[in-house]
């Protein structure tokens, strides 16, 4: 029993989560790099890719639902107002004709992927994730042959402030002299939070934003 329930420790564990064939993996904002399951700034891009092992077609989508709507923003990529879907999301792998089209109603938003029966085994979609607030985020991955009204799984991302305090989208040493300029600053409240260099918003700049600011020494949000 101790075994098997490390097994399914494991496997609920993984970041790529498979559902048969299909899977998904958070990158950086490149498309590239892997995601490594951080807390991130709020204003930070990333991006989710619908992968295939197999050559199938395929129908489901990627949605934020709920309350988690105010926290995280799904996009897609280059408009095609002849097929109006958002092209620039579908890999070749999916097919000459998968489509990608915007969803919302009243329950969720996000991007409904429709499959080719040309379809090969590779990526077959990319959308774009944006954290827009402090808070938790989860993004719900939909199969259509299971069901449109709940997620196979849901992908979730952390959102603590930004220490883009220029909004540059690099944290460097800019935003090292605005921490600077306000330090030991007693008076900071909301919604500025003496430019957002208290990070703990207890109304003092000190020693412990200065320690929550260098966790994202060099980091970017795009």
């Amino acid at each position: 029993m101790k075994k098997l329930m490390i097994l399914l420790v494991l496997f609920f564990g993984m970041a790529s989560v498979a559902v048969g064939d299909i899977s998904t993996r958070v990158c950086e904002a490149d498309g590239n790099t892997p995601f490594d399951d951080r807390d991130i700034m709020v204003g930070t891009r990333l991006t989710i890719i619908v992968s295939s092992d197999t050559s199938e077609q395929w129908s489901g989508g990627l949605f934020i639902a709920g309350t988690y709507r105010n926290y995280g923003l799904l996009s897609a990529r280059d408009y095609n107002s002849t097929t109006f879907d958002w092209a620039g999301s579908r890999f070749p792998a999916a097919g000459p004709d998968a489509r990608v089209y915007d969803w919302a109603d009243s329950g969720k938003t996000g991007f409904q992927l429709l499959g080719d029966i040309e379809a090969v085994a590779g990526d077959w979609y990319i959308i774009d994730y944006n954290a827009t607030d402090i808070g938790d985020c989860n993004v719900g991955f939909y199969d259509a042959d299971v069901s449109w009204d709940d997620p196979i799984y849901s992908i979730p991302f952390y959102h603590v402030r930004t220490r883009d305090f220029n909004t540059d989208t690099r944290v460097d040493l800019t935003d090292f002299a605005i921490l600077g300029s306000h330090w030991h600053q007693t008076d900071c409240n909301d919604p500025n939070w003496c430019e957002g260099t208290d990070l703990d918003t207890d109304s003092n700049v000190d020693a412990n934003d200065l320690m929550l600011f260098v966790d994202y020494w060099l980091e970017t949000t795009q």
